[in-house]
């Protein structure tokens, strides 16, 4: 008796598996599916910073970051002037506090912030698509604080790149 149930749960726990496999096959997508089809071009404009965090390569790493992910993904062809569709970025913020304390009250662990605003508009129909605001924050450890401050930032700045690809040809 026991080995009958045993080989029914075997037999229905595939059948799930196989129909989850099927009915979610193809299902989701982020190419191309919200791109408006009369964008065939993108426009990266120069990063602005605002942060007043006094380290000008996040820009310029930001916006590398930003042609990477968009060469990647292959949505857009990228234009450097007049592109059917454009992108202004503004670092608005990076902040950095205390997160840890440790023994003998030491601090032991830092958080690093990074804001960004993004427009993007159409530049065929002369409208703004959307205007949203991408954040994200890493920890880093202070023992060698300047080069974990950087490294964390970085981190930061090529996930935000990656949420701001994604919202683009998805629509998010």
């Amino acid at each position: 008796m026991q080995t009958i149930i045993y080989k029914y749960i075997k037999f229905r726990n595939i059948i799930i598996v196989l129909l989850l496999c099927f009915f979610s096959n193809g299902c989701y997508s982020f190419k191309g599916g919200s791109i408006p089809e009369h964008l065939k071009t993108l426009q990266i404009e120069t990063i602005i910073d605002n942060s007043n965090f006094g380290n000008p390569n996040y820009k310029i790493e930001l916006e590398n970051n930003l042609i990477s992910d968009f060469q990647k993904d292959n949505s857009f062809e990228l234009a450097e002037n007049n592109g059917d569709a454009k992108i202004s970025t503004t670092i608005t913020s990076i902040t950095e506090s205390t997160q840890t304390i440790g023994t003998n009250e030491l601090e032991t662990e830092r958080k690093i912030s990074v804001s960004v605003s993004v427009k993007y508009y159409d530049n065929i129909n002369c409208k703004q698509i959307w205007e949203k605001t991408f954040s994200n924050y890493q920890l880093f450890d202070i023992t060698n604080i300047s080069t974990a401050r950087n490294e964390a930032i970085q981190s930061i700045l090529l996930q935000i790149s990656e949420d701001i690809m994604l919202a683009v040809v998805s629509g998010w």
